[in-house]
């Protein structure tokens, strides 16, 4: 079973940004030739079957991420400027060590960021695959079998989730 907890949109900007903060030290810069974030986009096909597919965030296009005061979040900023959803309600869902959801559907199209833990999804075609620290999934299987989420790993999963638009 999930814990959900609600953060205000400002929380859910602090946190993004830290967990953008703390993975560039880890990560290769991004430079101008590829200004792009690659992402998981988990779907449901017209029979209703979820399948995986690589994508990329693109930050050549979309409004720009407003002005902040703060030196880490300018730095943030400077990474990766780009609005993910309009939409309020993200969201922080803990599913502890060694729990899993048995099938179930993305109660609404969203981003999620994985911050803590690891956690393995099987999509309804078959394909499993694993998500760590920084993954960031777009969840669009709303119709259909959907997935199996489990937590895998000596740490709990927990993830922010990001209310995405219907495009």
């Amino acid at each position: 079973m999930q814990k959900k907890t609600l953060l205000t949109a400002t929380g859910a900007a602090l946190l993004v940004a830290s967990l953008v903060t703390f993975r560039a030290d880890e990560a290769k810069p991004m430079s101008r030739s590829t200004p792009a974030l690659p992402y998981v986009h988990l779907y449901a096909d017209a029979k209703g079957v979820s399948h995986f597919r690589d994508e990329e965030l693109s930050f050549s296009a979309g409004p720009a991420a407003p002005e902040v005061a703060s030196p880490q979040l300018s730095n943030a900023r400077a990474l990766a400027s780009r609005q993910l959803s309009r939409a309020p309600g993200a969201t922080l869902l803990l599913l502890k060590r060694g729990a899993q959801e048995d099938w179930h559907r993305a109660p609404r199209r969203m981003y999620l960021i994985v911050v803590q833990g690891m956690s393995e999804v099987t999509a309804g075609d078959g394909e499993v695959r694993r998500f760590g620290l920084g993954t960031v999934l777009l969840m669009d299987d709303t119709t259909g079998k959907g997935h199996i989420t489990r937590a895998v790993g000596d740490q709990d999963h927990i993830a922010l989730t990001i209310p995405a638009p219907a495009d």
